[in-house]
């Protein structure tokens, strides 16, 4: 009686153990999932949305999920271009037609789905027996783009696709301010060099006032103007005021 009790006591201690190891291999993937989450709102917070931002973003998601390969293309009407890529992919600035596959996952309203059929975005031979996974990015059930990511066995779990799902959620959200937003923060950037008066100056230059008219909207004298016109030139590197006029309306100041 006494070696079954013993017996009893082990392999309530067996279990005990797994179960313990169990959580902790849990524990530790919902902080991997977390850190994921932070590290991407917290790019996104502080430097915006800009290719670079979203390779970074991509390098983190293939390592959280276990890809070797991955990408995040940017839809233009029909076409997906390339914006980001991990391993065998198309090359950043290829361009992918919206079609077959494709078409019937970004087609409005787009729902999440998560497809595993193979499609030209790898480079990778067949043979390697790896597995796909192509998933809308969109913004209000409007699709943006794809991210698409090829592992050895990606076996996705519920949890899996729900972090996914948010991921790519997040990834539309800022794909979709980034579009609406006419000024970038690399162009805030350069702007920050122009004192307030200048910026004004900046922005009414493509309406093609004279110095004298720019002084009248602005109460200031035209030699005032004149000498704000020269520091914006100076400031952001341009030749004279049809260049700078331009590069006012690149920056969102439009006629």
């Amino acid at each position: 009686m006494q070696n079954d009790i013993d017996i009893g006591k082990n392999q309530d201690t067996t279990l005990s153990a797994r179960e313990l190891r169990q959580s902790v291999k849990k524990d530790h993937e919902e902080n991997a999932k977390l850190k994921l989450f932070y590290l991407t709102g917290q790019t996104i917070y502080d430097k915006g949305w800009s290719p670079i931002i979203a390779q970074n973003i991509l390098m983190a998601f293939c390592t959280q999920i276990g890809a070797k390969h991955g990408l995040i293309a940017l839809q233009d009407k029909s076409t997906l271009n390339v914006i980001a890529h991990v391993g065998q992919t198309y090359p950043v600035g290829a361009r992918i037609p919206v079609m077959g596959i494709l078409g019937k996952l970004l087609k409005a309203p787009c729902a999440f789905q998560i497809s595993h059929e193979l499609t030209p975005l790898w480079s990778y031979p067949e043979t390697d027996a790896l597995i796909p996974s192509i998933i809308p990015i969109a913004y209000a059930q409007q699709s943006l783009g794809i991210l698409a990511f090829s592992g050895n066995q990606l076996a996705l779990s519920d949890d899996d696709k729900q972090t996914i799902q948010s991921f790519a959620g997040i990834l539309g959200m800022a794909m979709m301010r980034a579009t609406k937003q006419s000024v970038s923060p690399e162009d805030l950037q350069i702007l920050d060099r122009l004192t307030p008066r200048e910026r004004e100056v900046f922005a009414l230059l493509p309406y093609g006032h004279s110095n004298a008219e720019l002084g009248k909207l602005l109460e200031i004298a035209p030699g005032t103007v004149k000498i704000h016109v020269e520091r914006v030139l100076s400031k952001l590197g341009l030749k004279d005021r049809t260049q700078a006029a331009v590069k006012a309306v690149e920056f969102g100041f439009k006629t």
